[in-house]
This record gives C-alpha cells, sequence and structure tokens, in this order.
C-alpha cells in the first residue's frame, strides 16, 4: 500500500480548502480596499489610520526653520495687553510695522467685514497691508454669501493648465474674502478650509481646488508659499494633470481628488511660537522674523480654531494656525508622501503577501506553517506601512497588507493547530478506547500511511444465530444483539483494541493496528476472556427475561504480519487490515464450530503470549480452507476436556 488513502487524502483536501480559502480572502480584500466605493469601510480607514498616526507619534520631531507662528494667545487677550478678540485693525497694522524684515506675512483671521466701529482702523490696515508687500490673507467658506460690487469683482484665481485635473469642486461665489480694501493689497488670498477624515482628524489638504466658475483657487497655505518664493500660478499648477504640485524644490504628489498628504513636523508645539502682545511690545528680537515667513493666528482655546492632529499623546491637540503653518511647511521643504492607497502595484503586493501567508500556513507542518506564516506577517506585513512611511515616503493601503496577510492566518492557526488530531478523533473515536484515541490524537503519524506490521487479530462470531433470528421477532433480535455488541465492544476497548468492524453478528478487532502495542496478543487475549466473561453474565440475565436468549459464540485469536491502512474510496474508507493473516484468523474463528470451544488460540498468537495469561492446550494442527499449510491451535483445557469426553463416548457408543 502506497499510502494512507484516507489520512493523507482528506488532510490534503484540507490544505487545498485552507490554500484556496486564504486566496479567496485576499482577493476579496484587496477588492474591497482598491474599489473606491468600499475603500474607506471602517475597517479599513481604522486600521490605516491608526498607523499613519502611529507613525507620526514616532517619529522624532523636525521643527521648520523658516516658519514662525505668532500667536494670538491667552495671554495677549487679557485686559492689560490686547484685550478681548476681535481687535481693532490697526493692531494689525502696528503688527506688521514690526516685522519688516518677514518673507511673508500671513494673516489667520476674518477680515470680510469692514470695522464700524473705527473706520480709520481699516484704512491703518490697508495701507500696512500695501506698504509691506508681503501680506496674504485668508478667505472663508460659507453659505449664500452677498458680496458687494468691489469683493464680487475680486479676482484671486489661478489660470488652469491643460488636461483632466480631477479637483474637488467649489463654488467660489460662496467664500467670504477679505473687504477689497485690504485685498488690493495683499500678496495673495487663500481659502483655510480644510475637510478632516471620517474619524474627525487632519491628514490630508486640497492645495488647490476648481470653482465651477472654471478658475483654480489656491489654498491659504499655497498662496503663503508663492508669496515666500515669488512664483509664477501658472507654473504652480502645471503639474496638475500629473497629480503634483511644486511650488519650490519640494514635490507634493496628490491622489486622484487633488488632495495632498500633510506632513507634519511634530506634535503641538513644534513649530516656533511666539506671543502676539509681546511682538508688538517689542519683546521679541527683530533677527526671529528675518526672511521667515511668519503666520499670525489663534492658539487661544477659546476662539476655537481647533484642528485635531495625528498626534494621540498630546490628545489629538492642534491649532489652524499650526495645520496651515505645516502645510506651507509641506509645500515649501519636506514635499508630501505619495498616497498609494488606491496604487494597483500596492494592491498586488497585499494580494501576494495574504496568497503566500495561506499557502505557507496549510503548505508545512501543523505547527510549523502557521509559525513561519505568523514570522512573515510579522516581518512583512506588520512593518510594510511603516518601512514605506519613513524610507519611500509613501502611505500604502495597510489596511489591505495586514488583513491579507492577518485573516488567513487567523483562520488557520485554529484549523491547523490539531488539525491531524481532529482528523484522527473524527475518524478513530468510535473504533478505539479513549485512551488510545488520545494517543492517536497525539501522534497522528502512527495512522499517516499504509505499512506492514506485525498485529494480533481477534475474530468473533454467534453460533446459530440465522436459525435465532428466524424465530424472533426482528426488533427483539435487534435489541438483543445491540446488547451484545454493545458488551463486547467494551471489552475490546477496555483492552485498548481496534475495532475494525461489526460483520452482522461478528466482531473483527485488531491490536497493535497502530504499531504502538508490543504486548498486542496478551491484551487480545485478555480482550477474548473478557468478551467470554461479559457474555456469561449477559446469559445468566438474558435467562430470566421471557423475551431473549442465551448465546453462546466462538473466538479466535492470530498473530502475524499484515497491512494497516485505509482502503476504500474517497467517499468511504475504513482502516482496516488486509493479507493472509485476516483471512487465517477469520478461519480460525469458524475451526470454533469445529471443535465444539469458545476459544481457539493459534500457535503464533500463543507464542507471544505472557505466562498466565491464560492457560491452553494443544489441540493439534487442523487444516485451513484456502491455504496449503495447516495451523497449529490451542483451546483452553476445560472446554477441549468436553470435547474430548464427547469423542470418546462416540467411540465407545460406536
Amino acid at each position: 500500500m502506497a499510502g494512507d488513502p484516507t489520512f493523507a487524502h482528506r488532510r490534503d483536501q484540507i490544505r487545498q480548502r485552507g490554500i484556496y480559502t486564504a486566496a479567496i480572502i485576499a482577493v476579496v480584500v484587496v477588492v474591497l480596499r482598491m474599489v473606491p466605493l468600499t475603500s474607506g469601510l471602517f475597517f479599513f480607514a481604522l486600521i490605516e489610520n491608526f498607523a499613519h498616526d502611529f507613525a507620526y507619534e514616532h517619529t522624532a520631531p523636525d521643527p521648520s526653520p523658516d516658519i514662525v507662528i505668532v500667536a494670538i494667545d491667552d495671554v495677549s487677550l487679557q485686559p492689560q495687553h490686547l484685550g478681548r478678540f476681535p481687535w481693532p485693525r490697526r493692531v494689525y497694522a502696528d503688527l506688521l510695522a514690526k516685522l519688516p524684515d518677514a518673507r511673508v506675512v500671513a494673516l489667520d483671521v476674518l477680515l470680510s467685514e469692514p470695522d464700524e466701529r473705527d473706520p480709520a482702523s481699516d484704512a491703518a490696515l490697508a495701507r500696512a497691508v500695501r506698504e509691506h508687500g508681503k501680506v496674504v490673507l485668508a478667505a472663508y467658506k460659507a453659505e449664500k454669501v452677498e458680496l458687494s460690487g468691489d469683493e464680487a469683482s475680486l479676482d484671486w484665481s489661478y489660470p488652469p493648465p491643460a488636461g483632466r485635473l480631477g479637483l474637488t469642486a467649489i463654488q467660489s461665489a460662496n467664500f467670504l474674502v477679505p473687504i477689497a480694501e485690504f485685498a488690493s493689497g495683499a500678496a495673495g488670498i487663500g481659502y483655510v478650509d480644510i475637510v478632516p477624515d471620517a474619524d474627525g482628524v487632519y491628514r490630508r489638504v486640497d492645495p488647490v481646488r476648481g470653482g465651477y466658475d472654471g478658475k483654480l483657487y489656491p489654498h491659504f497655505s499655497t498662496a503663503i508659499s508663492r508669496a515666500a518664493t515669488g512664483a509664477d500660478p501658472a507654473s504652480i499648477v502645471s503639474g496638475l494633470p500629473d497629480r503634483r504640485i511644486q511650488i519650490d524644490e519640494a514635490t507634493c504628489p496628490l491622489d486622484d481628488q487633488g488632495a495632498m498628504l500633510i506632513t507634519y513636523t511634530g506634535p503641538t508645539g513644534t513649530i516656533t511660537r511666539v506671543p502676539f502682545w509681546q511682538v508688538l511690545d517689542g519683546q521679541i528680537d527683530a533677527s526671529v522674523f528675518r526672511d521667515k515667513i511668519v503666520i499670525v493666528g489663534a492658539t487661544a482655546p477659546g476662539l476655537y480654531d481647533i484642528r485635531p492632529s495625528p498626534y494621540r499623546s498630546s490628545g489629538r491637540h492642534f491649532l489652524g494656525v499650526e495645520t496651515n503653518a505645516n502645510i506651507v511647511d509641506t509645500l515649501l521643504r519636506t514635499g508630501a508622501r505619495t498616497n498609494a492607497s488606491f496604487s494597483y502595484g500596492w494592491g498586488a503586493v497585499a494580494l501576494l503577501l495574504g496568497l503566500a501567508i495561506g499557502w505557507l500556513s496549510w503548505s508545512y507542518g501543523e505547527v510549523t506553517g502557521p509559525v513561519i506564516a505568523v514570522l512573515v506577517v510579522a516581518v512583512v506585513a506588520v512593518p510594510a506601512f511603516f518601512v514605506a512611511f519613513h524610507y519611500m515616503y509613501t502611505i500604502t493601503p495597510y489596511g489591505a497588507l495586514l488583513l491579507c496577510g492577518a485573516i488567513p492566518l487567523a483562520v488557520a492557526i485554529p484549523e491547523r493547530l490539531g488539525g491531524d488530531k481532529r482528523i484522527v478523533q473524527s475518524q478513530f473515536s468510535a473504533y478505539v478506547s479513549p485512551d488510545v484515541l488520545h494517543e492517536l490524537a497525539n501522534d497522528p503519524e502512527l495512522v499517516a500511511q499504509g505499512v506492514r506490521r506485525e498485529v494480533t487479530f481477534l475474530f468473533s462470531d454467534v453460533r446459530g444465530s440465522t436459525a435465532l433470528s428466524e424465530n424472533i421477532a426482528p426488533e427483539v433480535w435487534v435489541a438483543q444483539l445491540n446488547e451484545y455488541l454493545g458488551q463486547m465492544s467494551e471489552a475490546v476497548f477496555e483492552y485498548d483494541g481496534y475495532l475494525d468492524k461489526f460483520m452482522g453478528d461478528g466482531i473483527m478487532a485488531i491490536w497493535n493496528a497502530f504499531g504502538n502495542q508490543p504486548d498486542h496478543a496478551d491484551l487480545a487475549a485478555r480482550a477474548a476472556l473478557e468478551m467470554l466473561d461479559r457474555l456469561e453474565i449477559l446469559n445468566r440475565a438474558w435467562e430470566t427475561m421471557e423475551n431473549r436468549t442465551p448465546f453462546r459464540i466462538g473466538v479466535a485469536i492470530h498473530t502475524g504480519e499484515a497491512i494497516i491502512g485505509n482502503v476504500g474510496s474517497e467517499e468511504r474508507m475504513q482502516y482496516t487490515a488486509i493479507g493472509d493473516t485476516v483471512n487465517t484468523a477469520a478461519r480460525i474463528e469458524g475451526m470454533t464450530k469445529v471443535y465444539g470451544v469458545q476459544l481457539l488460540v493459534s500457535e503464533t498468537a500463543h507464542g507471544k503470549l505472557s505466562p498466565g495469561i491464560v492457560a491452553l492446550e494443544d489441540i493439534g494442527e487442523a487444516e485451513v480452507r484456502g491455504r496449503a499449510q495447516g495451523v497449529r491451535v490451542f483451546a483452553r483445557p476445560d472446554e477441549y476436556a468436553d470435547v474430548r469426553q464427547d469423542e470418546g463416548e462416540m467411540r465407545n457408543n460406536s
């Protein structure tokens, strides 16, 4: 027998099914992640946002050397300094006078209405904006904005390049822009609006947006960057058809919706920040602002300019002015990471990773395979995002990468660990004792393939069962037979035999079927004696019952070599023994009728018995049908004495 067609085949079937399942899981995960309609499913977003934020949390702060924030902080709002907000416009005019050497001054404050309390204050700020020449102002989105003629005619757009842009479309008429008096002297205007991710964290920005009027409108940070470098607006947006924006040396890739990932320099407070009131009071040295980009904005909690960041350790606390400063730093210094979360290449990597982990989980040993797969997940899948983040400056579809490995592994581990044990248990639980089953389950290789080994067989049969069954009602006969077979099975299991099969009212049992019973002949003999003892008890009980008839059985024990393994078809198999030894054992059982005894033991089995197991007497060589050579057999002396007495009486009578 080349191998075990059941155990090995079932194990191969389970493994193949596991590999196919892993492949299907990987394909489904990749498709769900790469299709825009399902890419934002919560489990993908949860994994990828966590990885993104974790990566920033464990990246050393990198403060921008070119940006300074002038903070409208709590102290500046105190009565002894500038008082309640909003301030008169001349306050900003005075600030600009303190920053003559700044490369750019960006006012992240709302200047969309005249100061009705102090019109002269507006004039002072307008004059200061013109004289400084490098002031960028902010526009804010609102609903149903009604602008005056001067503001309505204000054009702060960039010329669109030829080609498909794929930008977020906006209604430019809904922006609250600075009043014309300020805007006319500004070096740039940009919208400060930014859309957070579904979890409320700001991770990306639209550097420009396409208006329904066919024009392009810059973000506040884009306008700041253009003013700081003197770049031509047309050159800034020329790369939009190629999904990039470049203002200085830093390249910023855009995704298909025109969004750019923000490269954060660090948690709140990383970028240099000075209080507004100290700048006005001259307490900050002018060199701090020389040739720097100065962004003026609110940091006081009461002004509610909060934009949560990736940094969990600081409670995600981050300020709008800091977000704008980080976007400027991204555009001019660090560049943006490539958003490859919809890249087919990375999708293919995720798919191959899932297929590899599925194959590894199921193709090696039930422990080795999962262990190797776990190592691959730990060494390849888990760090993939962070390697790409730091060394490839890329954001990957981490949800697909991780789940393609983790889900097949999570499915495989409970199935693989103990899988061979479960196969053995399902196949042999009804045929062996719990002790033997436990041994087989702990060492499934005992039944892993067909082998030739020495075994001991026990065959038993009910004498005259045909006549009995004809004279007893079927239901009564089946009930009594089940009682009998139950007791005989327990006798086999008590001595750790393998109950091969029931043959009507006959039983075939094997010892050493798995190569783990060196005393197999002793165990078989003890089981045979136990069967006869149990039958005697049954018969005494049946004698008192009206619907029961006592049985007489014949039991044979024979030892020899046989081929052990699973035999049958893929649909139905039986772990059994085949060979001449099996046939001989069955024939010996038939001889119990000839000799009129209940137990016969072959010479080979007798030679394997330990002393004291059972007293046996040699009754000579018996002819075996189908064999040229006879078999010497042994019987219990008390039984054989009765046979000899009967034979003597027959001779005397003759």
